[in-house]
C-alpha cells in the first residue's frame, strides 16, 4: 500500500513547501492565541494542543517507518506555532487608553494632513507633552488626564489650511472610535489603538502658532496631494490621489460605490498590481534610455542595471502611499523579482509570496486580521499557484507561425479575464466575511479597467514623478487624466448592471480556515492533494450554509440605538426612518440583506402608539406559532409593548422590569454588553452579545 506521506528521495520538501508550512503554523499560533489566551482556562486548552501535537509526532516519528516523515516534520513545525503564540501574546503597540470624551483645548502638532470632500481636511494632531493634556471646556474636568496616542481630527472648511509640521492651539470634540458594533463585526477601537489613534473628533476653533517638526514623508505626501489637486479636476484628483499617495480621502461616497459595486475597488487600493505598474514603467524608461547608447548596453546587462535602478522608485512609491500592508507586500515581491533577475533565477514562486507573509507575521501578528493581509495574499497566493501550474503542466498554446495582432489582443483580454477571474475568486470569501457584498461583473470591469491603468494611467503617474523636479509633471498628470476618466465611467456603468451588489450573509470564520487550506495545502503537502481538497472546499461551503442566520441586531451608534428584525415574511425592517449607509450596512450584514424596510411602513407590522410590533417567524414554541418582537420609541408605550410582546427592544431607558418577566433590551443594557444578535430557537431567542453571551 502506497503511503500517503512519501520518504523516498525524490519527494523532498521543496523550498516553497517548507515556507509554507512555516508560515501556515506561525498563522495557526497566533489565531490559537487570539481564541484561547482570554483566560487561563484558553492558555490550558493551547498548552494541551502543543503537547497532543507533539506527542503524535514522537509517535509517528518513532514507531512507524512509513509515518517517520510525518512525525518529523511535525516536531519541527512544533515550534513555529509556539513563535506565533509567543509573538501575539507579547508583541503590540505601546497605545492601550482611549482618551476621555469631550470638548477640550490643547496645543501640539499636525503629523500629516489630507485633503477630504467639500474641502475639509483630516489630520493627524500629536498634543504636547508625554500625553494628551489639555483643559475641557464642556463636561467633566479631565484636564489633567494623561493619555498617549494622536487624535484624528475632521477639520473643517471654514478653518485654516492645516500642512504637516504646523504648531497649532486647536479646541475640538473628541470622541471614541466606534467600538465593535456587533458580535463577530470588525473592532474599530482595536484598528484606532493599534494605529496610536486615542481619540477621533471634530475641530471647532484652530490656530496656527508657528512651525514645528514633521515627518519628511508627510509633508511629501501632503505636498504630492495638493500638486494633484493643482493639476486635476476633483473627480479625477480624487482617483489619483488614491493610486499615487494612497489618500482616499477626495473619493466621494457615491465614486466609492461605483467603484465597489463594479469590482474596481482593488484599483483604489495601493497594492500589487500599482507597484508592478509603477516599477514596471521606471524599469522599461530606463531601460529605453540606456538602448540610446548601444556602447555601453551591449557591454553591460541593462536589463539588470534597470531593474535595480528601478528599485529606489519602488521604495519611495511604497513610502509615499503610506506603507500600507498591501504595498509592503507587493513592494517585497518586487525585490524578491529584481534580485531574480540579477541572479538569472525564478522570480515569482509561492516561496517568495510566504515569506513575505512571515515577515510581516513578525513585524506585527495583528495584520493577520487586517481585511488588506488576508485578500491581499489570499489574491497572490491564487495568482502565483495558477501561473506554477500553467508552468509545470504547460497549459500554453503552441503555433508554428507568429500570433497575429489579432490574436495577441485575445490572449492580452483572456490573460486579463483569467487573472480577474481567479483573484476575485481567492479573496471572494474574505470580502464576504469583511464586508458581505460581493459583484458578478469583476471580470467585465477589469478587461476595461486593467487595459487603461497598464498602459495609461500607471505609467503616467510614474512620469509626474520623475518630472516633479523639473516643475513639468502637469503634462504628465493630464495624460494620467485621460485615463482616469474612462475609468470612472467604466465603473459606474457597470455598477448599474443588475447583480452589480450580491449581497450575502457573511461566511463563519471556519469556513475561511477550510477553504484557504483547500488552496494551501496542495502546495505544502504533494501526497495528499487528491484527498484533502473536496473534503475542505465541502466542510467549508457546508458551515457557510448550515450556519444559523441571526434573527435580529441591535447596537449602540453615537449614544443613538438602531435595530433590525427579519419579520415572518423574510423582510428586514428597522428602527429608524433615517439611517446613513454605513450604519445600515453593518446592520444588514449579518443577514445578507441590502435593504430594509421602516418598521410602521413594513407589512404585518402592527402599531400602536409609541411603538410596533413584528411577528418574527418560526420562534413559537408551538408549530407554525410567530412570537412578537416590539420596537419601543417612547418611555409611556413600554408596559403596553411588554404585555403584547415576546421581546422588547427599546430605544429609551425602561426606568422597570417587564411586570410579566418579558426580556427587555434598552440603551444602558446595550451599553453594557455592546451590540447583540438574536437567534431564534425551541425557547424562544438566544441572544449573543459583544462583551458577552447572553
Amino acid at each position: 500500500m502506497k503511503s500517503l506521506w512519501p520518504t523516498t528521495t525524490n519527494t523532498t520538501p521543496r523550498p516553497s513547501e517548507v515556507s509554507l508550512r512555516v508560515v501556515t503554523m506561525v498563522m495557526a499560533g497566533i489565531m490559537v492565541e487570539d481564541v484561547m489566551a482570554e483566560s487561563m482556562g484558553g492558555v490550558m486548552i493551547a498548552a494541551a494542543i502543543g503537547i497532543i501535537w507533539l506527542m503524535a509526532g514522537v509517535c509517528c516519528w518513532r514507531f512507524s517507518e512509513q509515518l517517520k516523515a510525518l512525525g518529523m516534520t511535525m516536531l519541527m513545525l512544533l515550534p513555529f506555532a509556539a513563535l506565533g503564540f509567543a509573538m501575539a501574546s507579547f508583541t503590540g503597540g505601546p497605545q492601550k487608553e482611549l482618551h476621555p470624551p469631550g470638548v477640550m483645548t490643547a496645543t501640539g502638532t499636525v503629523a500629516m494632513a489630507e485633503a477630504m470632500t467639500r474641502s475639509r481636511q483630516r489630520i493627524r494632531f500629536t498634543p504636547d507633552g508625554v500625553g494628551s493634556k489639555g483643559t475641557n471646556v464642556g463636561g467633566t474636568n479631565v484636564g489633567g488626564a494623561n493619555v498617549k496616542g494622536d487624535w484624528r481630527l475632521i477639520v473643517p472648511a471654514e478653518a485654516a489650511s492645516l500642512s504637516p509640521g504646523d504648531r497649532v492651539t486647536l479646541t475640538a470634540r473628541l470622541q471614541h472610535p466606534l467600538p465593535r458594533l456587533l458580535p463577530g463585526g470588525f473592532d474599530f477601537t482595536a484598528h484606532a489603538l493599534r494605529h496610536g489613534f486615542s481619540a477621533t473628533g471634530f475641530v471647532r476653533e484652530v490656530e496656527v502658532t508657528g512651525q514645528g517638526d514633521a515627518s519628511t514623508i508627510a509633508v511629501m505626501r501632503y505636498h504630492l496631494q495638493q500638486r494633484i489637486i493643482a493639476a486635476l479636476p476633483e473627480e479625477k484628483a480624487a482617483v489619483a490621489s488614491a493610486l499615487l499617495v494612497g489618500l482616499r480621502g477626495l473619493i466621494t461616497p457615491g465614486l466609492r460605490e461605483d467603484f465597489r459595486a463594479s469590482g474596481l475597488a482593488h484599483l483604489l487600493a495601493i497594492s500589487g498590481l500599482h507597484m508592478a505598474l509603477f516599477c514596471g514603467s521606471v524599469l522599461f524608461a530606463i531601460r529605453l534610455v540606456l538602448a540610446l547608447f548601444p556602447v555601453f548596453s551591449s557591454r553591460y546587462p541593462a536589463l539588470k542595471i534597470a531593474a535595480l535602478a528601478s528599485l529606489p522608485f519602488g521604495a519611495f512609491y511604497l513610502m509615499v502611499a503610506g506603507m500600507p500592508i498591501s504595498a509592503m507586500r507587493a513592494f517585497g515581491m518586487v525585490c524578491f523579482v529584481i534580485l531574480a533577475i540579477v541572479l538569472d533565477r525564478r522570480g515569482m514562486t509561492l516561496h517568495h509570496v510566504a515569506m513575505m507573509a512571515l515577515i510581516l507575521l513578525l513585524i506585527d501578528p495583528d495584520s493577520l486580521y487586517d481585511p488588506a493581509f488576508q485578500m491581499s495574499f489570499a489574491a497572490v497566493f491564487a495568482l502565483v499557484a495558477s501561473w506554477m501550474i500553467r508552468q509545470q503542466y504547460r497549459i500554453t498554446t503552441v503555433t508554428t507561425n507568429p500570433p497575429g495582432p489579432g490574436r495577441k489582443l485575445m490572449r492580452y483580454g483572456g490573460e486579463i479575464a483569467a487573472a480577474s477571474l481567479i483573484a476575485s475568486s481567492a479573496s471572494a470569501p474574505f470580502v464576504l466575511y469583511h464586508f458581505g457584498v460581493t459583484t458578478a461583473w469583476s471580470v467585465l470591469a477589469n478587461l476595461a479597467g486593467m487595459p487603461l491603468m497598464g498602459f495609461i494611467i500607471m505609467p503616467a503617474g510614474g512620469l509626474a514623478f520623475l518630472l516633479m523636479p523639473l516643475g513639468l509633471e502637469p503634462s504628465a498628470f493630464f495624460l494620467m487624466g485621460q485615463g482616469i476618466d474612462p475609468l470612472t465611467t467604466v465603473a459606474a456603468r457597470i455598477a448599474e448592471f443588475p447583480l452589480s451588489s450580491l449581497h450575502l450573509p457573511s461566511p463563519p470564520a471556519i469556513t475561511l480556515v477550510l477553504l484557504t487550506l483547500a488552496m494551501v495545502v496542495p502546495f505544502m503537502i504533494r501526497a495528499v492533494r487528491v484527498f484533502i481538497i473536496p473534503l475542505l472546499i465541502t466542510g467549508g461551503l457546508v458551515c457557510w450554509i448550515i450556519q444559523p442566520l441571526p434573527q435580529l441586531a441591535i447596537t449602540n451608534l453615537h449614544g443613538r440605538i438602531y435595530a433590525v428584525v427579519i419579520n415572518s415574511d423574510g423582510e428586514a425592517v428597522i428602527s429608524r426612518r433615517k439611517t446613513n449607509g454605513f450604519t445600515r450596512s453593518v446592520l444588514l450584514r449579518p443577514f445578507g440583506f441590502a435593504t430594509a424596510q421602516y418598521a410602521p411602513d413594513a407589512d404585518g407590522s402592527e402599531c400602536r402608539r409609541g411603538y410596533c410590533l413584528i411577528p418574527v417567524k418560526g420562534t413559537g414554541q408551538s408549530p407554525g406559532e410567530d412570537k412578537r418582537i416590539a420596537l419601543v420609541w417612547r418611555r409611556f408605550a413600554l408596559t403596553d409593548a411588554c404585555r403584547e410582546a415576546d421581546l422588547v427592544l427599546a430605544h429609551v431607558d425602561a426606568l422597570y422590569p417587564c411586570s410579566d418577566g418579558t426580556a427587555i433590551i434598552d440603551p444602558a443594557g446595550i451599553s453594557t454588553s455592546g451590540g447583540i444578535l438574536g437567534y431564534s430557537d425551541e425557547a424562544g431567542f438566544r441572544l449573543e452579545s459583544v462583551n458577552k453571551d447572553g
